[in-house]
């Protein structure tokens, strides 16, 4: 039981805290003044990347990045007077107060993924280009694997996989694996040791990663001059950035054609090839 010594403690404590209370002030400073091309109706922000929706007069929507500047804009209907974005930007949602209409807009964004020096199998001038960037050490990349090697042999003309490197900080081996997947590249062997570390994926290690190396023949001098090129980390380094820009906060993440795949099942990667596929010249 509280004493009266105790609740008069409590008494004065909560005076003084009610009084620090009544005397706080807000401050506010304007941080930033953007001009638009219309007057605002409503607007909403992606929790992902921080991209700004905003809902202008006469039915347009902008979008603008975390740092105010203006992206895409695009007309949606006069009659639009609400909007809402989901946390990962990737879904609209317009409500239309005339005719009591709520829709739903799916929001794609074609990313320019250059090759460059990254390994691929598949024809290279397939109309068809899967992207991933994948850690090493990554399960759900292992996982992936399988399904990759189906949906290349259901189309073995159509379509190119790119491997894009994208070690987790928080998988102590998924970069050295990487660096040994490019030396192993200048010798021509870099899809034998990117299947040989999946298939090894919860029990890599510095012995084991060379361990699989000499098991798929590369030339260990060499192998091991290679891993000491800074250049082999820079390409590294290059691909992180990359996946970063293009909004991979995850592995496996991929891209077909430079359109994030959402469904990574056999079926989700058929359904979005064919309909890339309809689209291509003939």
């Amino acid at each position: 039981m509280m004493t009266a010594a105790r609740r008069m403690i409590v008494l004065v404590f909560g005076l003084v805290l009610m009084t620090s209370l009544a005397y706080a002030e807000l401050e506010k400073n304007l941080a930033k003044s953007l001009t638009l091309d219309k007057a605002p109706v409503d607007i909403a922000q992606s929790v992902a990347d921080g991209r700004l929706f905003v809902l202008l007069a006469g039915g347009e929507v902008q979008i603008l990045s975390a740092d105010g500047q203006k992206q895409e804009r695009f007309k949606v209907g006069e009659d639009v007077t609400s909007l809402e974005v989901s946390p990962d930007g990737q879904m609209l949602y317009l409500g239309y107060t005339k005719n009591k209409e709520l829709q739903f807009v799916e929001l794609s964004y074609v990313q320019q993924l250059p090759v460059n020096n990254s390994a691929f199998r598949g024809p290279e001038n397939a109309p068809v280009t899967i992207t991933v960037f994948s850690d090493f050490q990554c399960p759900y990349c292992a996982r992936l694997v399988p399904t990759l090697d189906q949906v290349l042999a259901a189309y073995p003309q159509q379509v190119r996989l790119v491997f894009k490197q994208f070690p987790l900080s928080m998988h102590n081996f998924a970069k050295p694996a990487a660096i040994a997947t490019l030396a192993a590249r200048n010798q021509g062997k870099f899809w034998p040791l990117h299947d040989q570390l999946f298939a090894n994926y919860n029990k890599l290690s510095d012995i084991r990663i060379r361990e699989l190396a000499e098991s798929v023949g590369l030339d260990m001098a060499r192998y091991d001059q290679d891993l000491a090129n800074p250049a082999l980390q820079q390409e590294i380094a290059a691909d992180i950035q990359l996946g970063s820009t293009v909004g991979v906060r995850g592995t496996p993440a991929a891209y077909i054609n430079g359109v994030q795949l959402k469904d990574r099942s056999f079926s989700g990667f058929k359904q979005v090839i064919d309909a890339e596929l309809k689209k291509a010249p003939k």
